[in-house]
């Protein structure tokens, strides 16, 4: 993670007006190699010379890319200790969001070509308070540190006051999985008490909820449906029996 010593003045009244305390970090838009600009450019004149309409829309699509675009390459993730603020990938304007309020949901995929492994590809949607949220990809460089980062800060924000909720007989939901002082539930299987609870694991891209002597999941359901992972895993570890 890089820091910065300023931040541009938007930013900076931005943090300002939400409290979101020091600045951890800040990541740059991925940058494109240089091999594969002067292939983006070749094809480019290639198609303009012999097609022009999809030799323009060839380029009008280079222009969403960092190093074919000024606009797109001052865009920044920056991480605050209380919050984050995004300039999203696509369109104009700023997001800022609280690590307090904020429920993250991950998607990480990676492809495989004739069973070899391919490109991954990381989108992290961070739903915030109202209709606030932003979808936060691999378009900014970094993302195996920025993303457990930033799970790891909700972690921080939102443990205590989940477990104090949970103890205190309130439930506390997580998209798939709801949390209580009784045990874990789902829409569809109920409520397993925390005695049966034998451990929730992540699997394949899957959240697994395993029954204590059972060989299959009791529940499961894919890591991109369930709010705030790495919270829900750290609740879940700390109130299934050891």
């Amino acid at each position: 993670m890089t820091a910065a010593n300023t931040l541009p003045p938007e930013a900076g009244e931005l943090a300002a007006q939400h409290h979101l305390g020091a600045l951890q970090g800040a990541f740059a838009p991925k940058p494109v190699g240089k091999a594969l600009v002067a292939l983006h450019l070749f094809a480019t004149v290639n198609l303009l010379a012999m097609f022009v309409i999809p030799g323009l829309l060839y380029y009008w699509w280079l222009r969403r890319l960092p190093s074919f675009n000024r606009k797109q390459a001052a865009k920044r993730l920056y991480l605050f200790e209380h919050g984050l603020i995004v300039h999203p990938q696509f369109g104009d304007g700023v997001i800022a969001l609280r690590w307090e309020s904020l429920r993250l949901y991950q998607n990480i995929t990676q492809t495989f070509i004739n069973g070899v492994p391919g490109p991954t590809t990381y989108i992290y949607s961070a739903v915030g308070p109202g209709r606030t949220s932003a979808t936060i990809t691999d378009f900014y460089d970094g993302p195996q540190t920025w993303g457990p980062w930033m799970q790891h800060a909700v972690v921080r924000a939102q443990g205590q006051p989940a477990l104090e909720a949970v103890l205190e007989g309130r439930t506390v939901n997580f998209g798939s999985f709801t949390l209580s002082r009784e045990g874990l539930s789902t829409h569809a299987n109920g409520r397993l008490s925390w005695s049966h609870v034998q451990e929730c694991r992540v699997n394949a891209g899957r959240v697994h909820v395993m029954r204590a002597g059972a060989s299959s999941p009791w529940a499961g359901d894919a890591v991109s449906n369930v709010a705030n992972l790495h919270l829900f895993l750290t609740l879940a570890a700390h109130l299934a029996p050891e």
